[in-house]
């Protein structure tokens, strides 16, 4: 008998300390879903609103938290029922609840796309648009009042970008102008294979950037990029002046965003136009305009650097075709403007 009920106390003790231990397991368990995690990344990026239970699940897969359902109840806690898209910015370490908090609030970044061709003062017009709070100041950092030549003008790479709505001015500039330092320097060509200016040396980065926006509002098809910069070179080779409608278009575009015009691009231009008293007029100044009248894309910016060799120097735009028709001589180019003008019913 004396055996049995030591065995009963022996079970017991051993029931008694399982119980512990599965007491002690869940505590443990429960804690360390709550314990912060060191961020993996510390942007957040939502590309479309989302339902709480579905950003749970997204932040368990990427490692930002280790149990859903720590998370959903850290979002009940404080009323987090949907996420708005956006990217935003982590603690470097985290739990749940600190989380939750962070979705809680408005987004810190916004994706914003600027499109190839799209000039400084575009590009701002976006950011206010889309809400961002030093969009008006960003538009005084690239064109400065005084100054007839923006310094920024063709360095703002047209991307898809995270930017942070309350970034000011120079934060913004050096996320757009960083991008562009990045795309130059893995660019294949070296200061050696650059094509010739008019004065037959190589011609300099910021002439192959002015170059290339020349390029990229001249057309938009990229089969037609490194003859159009092939083009414009011959012109300068040959003392021409390069009478590019899009260097007027910029000059109208300028005087917009320094109050002057309320709208700068027109559809048509007019013969007056061409006449627009300005550095950047390519039908009133010979050589390459001061600086870029736009932000070029790559595939411009690799045409001014590989320009196909041709005999031609002019072009104009076919209706009919679509793209531009090249001629080597003037009333070839006559010609075309003929048949342009056929092609519209003008």
């Amino acid at each position: 008998m004396k055996w049995l009920i030591g065995l009963l106390i022996f079970l017991s003790a051993i029931g008694a300390a399982g119980l512990y231990g599965l007491k002690w397991q869940k505590e443990r368990d429960y804690k360390h879903k709550w314990e912060p995690i060191v961020m993996p990344q510390r942007v957040a990026r939502v590309l479309q609103p989302l339902s709480v239970d579905k950003l749970a699940e997204l932040l368990q897969q990427s490692g930002k938290i280790r149990d859903t359902g720590a998370f959903l109840q850290a979002a009940k806690e404080i009323k987090l029922v949907r996420v708005a898209a956006g990217g935003y910015a982590l603690p470097k370490i985290a739990g749940p609840r600190e989380l939750a908090k962070v979705f809680k609030q408005a987004p810190d970044y916004h994706k914003v796309t600027f499109p190839e061709g799209w000039t400084g003062f575009k590009m701002a017009t976006r950011l206010a648009q889309r809400g961002f709070a030093h969009a008006a100041d960003l538009r005084k950092l690239v064109y400065p009042p005084g100054k007839a030549v923006s310094p920024w003008e063709g360095r703002l790479f047209p991307d898809t970008y995270d930017l942070p709505g309350h970034g000011d001015a120079k934060t913004l500039l050096e996320a757009l102008n960083g991008r562009f330092k990045d795309v130059m320097k893995g660019l294949p060509v070296s200061r050696s294979q650059m094509p010739r200016g008019g004065d037959g040396k190589p011609l300099s980065q910021d002439q192959i950037v002015t170059l290339a926006s020349l390029v990229e509002r001249e057309t938009s098809e990229d089969a037609e990029r490194p003859i159009i910069a092939g083009v414009l070179l011959n012109r300068l080779k040959k003392k021409m002046r390069l009478q590019c409608d899009a260097s007027v278009q910029y000059v109208r575009e300028l005087q917009e965003a320094q109050g002057k015009l309320e709208q700068g691009h027109k559809e048509k231009l007019l013969i007056k136009d061409l006449w627009l008293d300005s550095p950047y007029n390519t039908y009133r100044h010979a050589g390459l305009p001061p600086g870029p009248i736009c932000n070029p894309g790559k595939s411009s910016i690799m045409a001014a650097m590989q320009p196909r060799a041709s005999k031609y120097l002019f072009y104009v735009m076919s209706p009919k075709l679509e793209h531009h028709r090249f001629a080597a001589t003037f009333p070839e180019h006559l010609h075309n403007k003929e048949l342009a003008a056929q092609e519209s019913g003008r």
